[in-house]
């Protein structure tokens, strides 16, 4: 809607307001000069009614003019006009029929705008606030049918304004008749006005029941804003039931009452819609629903057993049955209250007070979640569904950040952060936000959510896990084409060309051959040459996919040599290793010969020891490589280069561990633990790494 629709909207709201007040004005002046004309309650009747327009058309005015596509507010701006009318038109039709005949004219219209406006069209208008409360959106496409029902229950009531003759109140003389009132209408618009009353009571019932399924599977604002509904309905239940079963209250003092209840309705819609953040309703609405349900049960059960007894024994004046009811109350009343209190809470908190039923919901939904990227989410729905929370996260650790991984509901400012722990390691963080801007979590709350933050810790930790292994498997891949592509590059650029130059060179010797054997021999010369080259490609290559060493000598035998080349320049080398070593799969092999030929080497560039030690032990399934030297260590402000980059992914490819310990001037200390496979993975094993 553009600026200028808005501001068309926003004066007719005020206009409609300002009509229906200037209505209720009159209406309490007319009330006042009328006297003896009206009933001895007449003034309290036209001041409920002026208080009702105002209290529903003040509401729907500001929440129609700050929200103009809500259609709540124009419908409680009808409201109050719908009071205003009736007010109006009751005090002075009683003026001009009853109290000065004759001093005012259009009475009969009046009387017309009354009817027409009906006795029990603000039935239907409440039942279409209920179904539209509180987005302005019906609670789904299939509740249209029950709004258009509840339109044309409105329209028939309507039209008991054209049934002929006199009008239907006591307060008009026989005089008095409908001016518009249709010939022979009498049956056919009576019947109208019942069938839409009873259309109207019908969908009255389904509007109040949609607020259930709405208030199940809403959440924050939306949540509180029903609360705020159904505490402005426990106020009306509550005098009915005080007024008609508890206290014996005068009409004097009960008509009032009622307009007071009635005008929390407006009241409690308004503070929904407009200012649902300021106040907390969730204890209110608790302690409400509770003792309601008591006062109903112990009124109910009061006048069952009394009028039971006094029936069965024919003493209703008697107190034997007044002894038996209260005595029986006060047996069943306890018990009663703490189901009633554990009903509400779970209506208000969700399973806050039953902690197996959330574990439990918890297992059965992730049972039935067979993606691992599906855990975390229904992990969070499920929480924020038990708990009746707003918003629910799960982050999970990446190095010393965090990264949110699911998410559920709208984030709020004031979030409860509990830390994920697996086995001591923390692996994440539980965000929840309390039910309502602005509370706190309960004790209770905090016990059942660090419980739940232990059993959550484990499936996130299984996450990261399996999200960890999936990374390491396109890793591996990845590395696996890399190293196709390489090996592809070197033989098509590197020993292809030299074989092709080679087998052309042959062909020239030959040709060659019968004229100048001086020149052949000259070529074939040349041919060692390439043909060496060639053979030194091939070997590099092989060198690269394993060493031979390996193969040749064993690991332990091949690292001693290769320690032994480095040797030099005041620099001694120690391998020390256990008598026997258990028969290593082939990537443990080359993983623990390339560690330890990188660690030497920048031992002996970058070191200046005098003595570098390199022991292999066994501790438990793993194979420990240990490299230590007494050289000046790694400067703190050193950055990892390539070969300690190479040292780490190696190790981490196999699921192990590299830890690199260094003191300026004390010497530097590497340490890598390589899982061994309980069976072999794909049979290779080196007979030679004994050693």
């Amino acid at each position: 809607m553009d600026s200028k629709g808005a501001k068309l909207m926003f004066r007719l709201a005020w206009l409609l307001w300002i009509a229906s007040v200037a209505g209720a004005a009159l209406s309490l002046g007319l009330a006042a000069v009328n006297g003896a004309a009206q009933r001895e309650t007449g003034l309290v009747e036209a001041g409920g009614n002026a208080g009702l327009t105002i209290a529903f058309g003040t509401v729907g005015a500001l929440v129609a003019v700050r929200h103009v596509r809500n259609p709540i507010g124009w419908l409680l701006i009808a409201l109050g006009c719908a009071f205003a009318l009736h007010g109006f038109a009751q005090e002075y039709t009683a003026y001009v029929f009853v109290e000065r005949p004759g001093v005012l004219w259009g009475g009969e219209a009046v009387a017309w705008l009354k009817a027409f406006k009906g006795e029990v069209t603000v039935i239907g208008l409440f039942a279409l606030v209920l179904l539209y409360f509180p987005n302005g959106r019906l609670p789904s496409p299939a509740w249209r049918i029950v709004t258009w029902i509840t339109v044309a229950g409105i329209g028939l009531s309507m039209l008991a304004a054209f049934r002929p003759g006199p009008f239907r109140n006591a307060s008009y003389p026989p005089s008095v008749t409908n001016p518009l009132g249709v010939p022979g209408g009498d049956t056919v618009f009576g019947a109208a006005e019942a069938l839409g009353t009873m259309l109207m009571l019908v969908t009255l019932m389904l509007a109040i029941g949609s607020t259930v399924p709405r208030f199940r599977r809403a959440d924050g604002s939306e949540r509180r804003q029903l609360e705020w509904l159904v505490l402005g309905g426990a106020a009306v239940v509550a005098f009915m039931v005080g007024t008609q079963f508890v206290f014996s209250v005068p009409d004097t003092v009960e008509e009032p009452l009622f307009y007071l209840a009635f005008a929390a309705l407006p009241t409690a819609i308004g503070i929904a819609i407009l200012k649902h953040d300021l106040y907390d309703v969730d204890l209110v609405l608790s302690r409400t629903l509770v003792w309601g349900s008591l006062t109903a049960f112990v009124v109910g059960t009061y006048v069952v057993v009394v009028g039971f007894l006094g029936t069965l024994v024919h003493a209703r004046g008697d107190l034997v049955p007044s002894l038996v009811a209260t005595g029986l109350i006060a047996l069943l009343f306890h018990p009663l209250r703490d189901r009633v209190q554990r009903l509400v809470n779970r209506f208000v908190y969700g399973d806050r007070d039953d902690p197996y039923a959330v574990v439990s919901r918890l297992g059965r939904r992730l049972e039935a979640t067979l993606a691992p990227e599906a855990v975390l989410p229904t992990i969070v729905e499920t929480v924020a569904e038990a708990l009746k929370l707003p918003y629910v996260a799960i982050a999970l650790r990446q190095g010393q950040t965090l990264s949110v991984a699911a998410a559920y509901g709208t984030p709020s400012p004031d979030l409860l952060n509990l830390p994920l722990i697996y086995q001591t390691e923390p692996v994440g963080q539980l965000s929840l936000a309390p039910r309502a801007p602005g509370d706190t979590f309960t004790r209770a709350d905090r016990r059942l959510l660090e419980d739940l933050a232990w059993q959550v810790g484990a499936a996130a930790y299984a996450v990261r896990l399996t999200g960890e292994v999936q990374r390491s498997r396109e890793r591996l891949v990845t590395a696996r084409e890399e190293e196709r592509r390489r090996l592809r590059r070197d033989l098509h650029d590197g020993v292809g060309p030299s074989l092709a130059g080679i087998t052309l060179k042959l062909d020239a010797a030959r040709n060659l051959l019968p004229r100048d054997p001086g020149a052949v021999d000259a070529l074939l010369g040349e041919l060692k040459t390439q043909t060496q080259a060639a053979i030194a490609d091939v070997r590099r290559a092989v060198y690269d996919l394993r060493p031979p060493a390996l193969d040749e000598l064993g690991l332990v035998p091949a690292l001693r040599v290769h320690a032994a080349r480095l040797e030099g320049e005041g620099l001694h080398i120690v391998v020390d290793t256990p008598n026997t070593l258990p028969a290593l799969p082939a990537a443990v092999e080359v993983a623990v010969y390339r560690i330890t030929l990188e660690a030497l080497t920048n031992v002996v560039r970058h070191a200046s020891a005098r003595t570098c030690r390199v022991r292999l032990t066994l501790s438990g399934d793993c194979l420990v490589v240990e490299l230590t030297d007494d050289g000046r260590g790694i400067p703190a402000d050193v950055r990892a280069g390539v070969g300690l980059t190479a040292m780490r992914e190696r190790t981490a490819e196999l699921g192990g561990t590299l830890q690199i310990g260094s003191t300026p001037d004390e010497g530097c200390r590497v340490t890598a633990s390589l899982p061994l496979p309980s069976a072999p993975d794909d049979g290779r094993y080196s007979p030679e790494s004994q050693g």
